[in-house]
């Protein structure tokens, strides 16, 4: 089920919205649910109170809480939702920069257009919801690839940074890229012998350091800082 909201205080366009999801959602088989909200800071205070929601179609001008102040709210807290922002004007696009819109869509909404990048949303979404599946005293367990900020070596075990704490198993970090290469449509970036970093979770980086959402600065080798910067960049276009 993809938990979708629409935030605009247009109520035909609103409607529109909810329209062009429902049909793709019957065409494509794709369950989805939907919330609408008029105003931005209800939407906020809905995410606040718990609510996830895995796309938004955010409206740019509104009373009370504007979509990209919302946005900043929403970045602020971490929280991965995919941003899809529909706009009359173009001129917001440096705006948006810094709360990482995933695509602008310019009214009147173009009904190809749309589904198109719905459909780019629903891959980024579901390929974000796999798991990374580890052995530790004859138990299998799983960690979902979204919340794994970082794959630390330490000697002979793996620590597993995650959002929400640590996970050690037994294990090979050039193993464990071998694998993700080849099965997770998220390139983990190698900055060091003993680091796997999720390039989702960059705050900042420079030639020799990188610093995470949380936080924590990880030293990037010198093996890696000639390729580091352009595989970043690359990565970065497709998030």
């Amino acid at each position: 089920m993809l938990n979708i909201a629409i935030c605009d205080d247009n109520l035909p366009l609103t409607s529109e919205i909810e329209r062009l999801l429902i049909s793709i959602s019957q065409r494509r088989l794709i369950k989805i649910d939907i919330s609408i909200f008029f105003d931005g800071k209800t939407l906020y205070n809905s995410i606040h109170s718990g609510n996830i929601y895995d796309l938004i179609f955010l409206d740019i001008e509104m009373n009370d809480m504007d979509g990209i102040e919302v946005a900043y709210h929403i970045r602020s807290d971490q929280i991965p939702t995919v941003l899809i922002y529909i706009s009359a004007h173009e001129s917001y696009y440096r705006q948006l920069f810094e709360v990482e819109p995933f695509r602008f869509i310019l009214k009147p909404i173009n009904p190809l257009l749309f589904e198109k990048y719905f459909i780019a949303a629903y891959k980024k979404i579901t390929d974000h919801l796999q798991y990374f599946t580890y052995g530790f005293h004859q138990n299998y367990n799983k960690v979902r690839i979204s919340d794994i900020m970082y794959f630390e070596s330490e000697k002979r075990s793996i620590i597993i940074h995650t959002i929400d704490g640590l996970h050690r198993f037994l294990g090979k970090l050039d193993k464990i890229e071998i694998y993700l290469q080849q099965n997770i449509n998220l390139d983990f970036l190698r900055i060091h012998q003993s680091y796997l970093i999720n390039p989702s979770y960059i705050r900042t980086f420079t030639h020799t350091n990188i610093t995470l959402t949380n936080g924590h600065c990880l030293r990037i080798s010198s093996k890696y800082q000639n390729k580091i910067q352009s595989q970043y960049l690359t990565t970065f276009e497709d998030l």
